[in-house]
């Protein structure tokens, strides 16, 4: 039987989604000051791009290592440790206006951090969420991770586009919040794990290699930030600019619109999920086809008007894909398992970041609108699979 922490209460979840939510600000931050780096310091594309890249170089190893440890150290220690890398990312984002070196470091701090958090928070969320229905630790930590992811580029977004110094008033602004979530979190109650089976390699790779997690979540869950890339960052470049708003507010506005929507959707679900998760994903697949199909004439007929609709569809597309995804899991996944599973999935989910990469190479060959269409008809197909899988997984 697992006892609470002395002083846990019913809304302790609530300082651990917090953290969760200051490591996504932070992370996704970066995104629209892309543009502000090649404007203010005239750096490269090649450049500006690697930066934004190396922030995953250090989340997939770091969430991995601290799926893995925190299951035999607890989980506070690694939200702790990446409340204070997520500081320190801040502070060498903020220090790094003139040095392309600082900037690196500061983003791979940044992904390390957010990493570290990611599957022992959702972890520890789904623990202090004990007693309530399945699925409603999960939707928690989606909810807090996703709001983060949005609220990052559009307060950085706004603060670059109109107030000064703009290289720095953007760290300075996360410093604060994630300061004050690291204090909020750094004693939170933890549950007393002590009479958990300890897992072992072994017993984590069987269990990811179930019929239900490659029927249900392998398929799935590249989609997750495939959808929300794809209204991000492909569809601005297909479109142009937004008349009457500057680009780098535009860039800030799309990916807040995008995982905003995704941020509301995802509470949504629970009914939903309630007495079959597996119906969430092949929703989720359908939502996104339709945003494909918009893309698809984006790409065919360009107007900024599309930009809206597409961000709404392919959030809403990514919150019932993402929500769908670690439902399903911990309905599946024994509480000494899930951080190690939940760390799996989510690093599936990034596969969806090489989307932009994935289309503008294929660009060089065949016409982006077709790609686009090709992309709508494997997740059509997606969503045959899953939906006739969903009962047997």
């Amino acid at each position: 039987m697992e006892a609470l922490h002395a002083g846990a209460t019913p809304r302790s979840w609530r300082r651990v989604a917090l953290a969760m939510m200051a490591a996504g600000w932070g992370a996704n931050q970066f995104a629209p000051m892309l543009l502000a780096y090649r404007d203010e310091r005239g750096l490269s594309e090649q450049l500006v791009t690697g930066m934004f890249a190396a922030y995953v170089g250090g989340l997939v190893p770091a969430m991995l290592a601290a799926a893995w440890v925190s299951q035999h150290t607890g989980k506070r220690p690694w939200v702790r440790i990446s409340s204070v890398l997520m500081l320190a990312g801040s502070v060498l984002l903020l220090s790094g206006a003139d040095s392309p070196g600082l900037l690196f470091a500061g983003r791979i701090a940044s992904g390390i951090g957010v990493g570290l958090v990611m599957a022992p928070g959702t972890a520890w969320v789904k623990e202090l969420s004990a007693g309530l229905p399945v699925g409603t630790g999960a939707r928690r930590s989606t909810v807090a991770l996703t709001a983060g992811f949005a609220i990052g580029p559009m307060v950085a977004g706004v603060l670059a586009q109109w107030f000064p110094a703009p290289l720095q008033l953007t760290y300075v602004v996360h410093l604060i919040a994630q300061a004050v979530a690291a204090a909020w979190v750094w004693n939170a109650p933890e549950l007393d794990t002590s009479e958990q089976p300890t897992p072992t390699v072994a017993t984590a790779a069987a269990h990811v290699m179930q019929g239900w997690f490659w029927k249900l979540i392998v398929p799935s869950a590249p989609w997750v930030f495939g959808a929300a890339t794809v209204a991000f960052a492909v569809i601005p470049a297909l479109v142009g600019p937004v008349p009457g708003l500057p680009r780098i507010a535009a860039a800030g506005l799309a990916a807040g619109l995008t995982l905003g929507t995704s941020v509301l959707v995802q509470p949504s679900v629970r009914r939903y999920a309630h007495l079959d998760p597996g119906r969430t994903p092949p929703l989720g697949m359908a939502v996104l086809s339709v945003g494909m199909l918009i893309a698809t004439a984006a790409a065919l007929s360009p107007h900024p008007l599309w930009l809206a609709p597409a961000a709404i569809v392919l959030g809403a597309a990514h919150g019932l894909l993402m929500v769908g995804s670690i439902t399903i899991v911990e309905h599946h996944t024994p509480p000494h398992l899930m951080a190690p599973t939940t760390a799996v999935v989510y690093s599936l989910t990034y596969i969806g970041f090489l989307a932009p990469y994935v289309v503008s190479s294929a660009s060089l060959f065949i016409p982006t609108w077709m790609f686009l269409a090709a992309g709508a008809g494997v997740a059509v197909l997606t969503l045959a699979w899953l939906w006739f899988e969903r009962r047997d997984a």
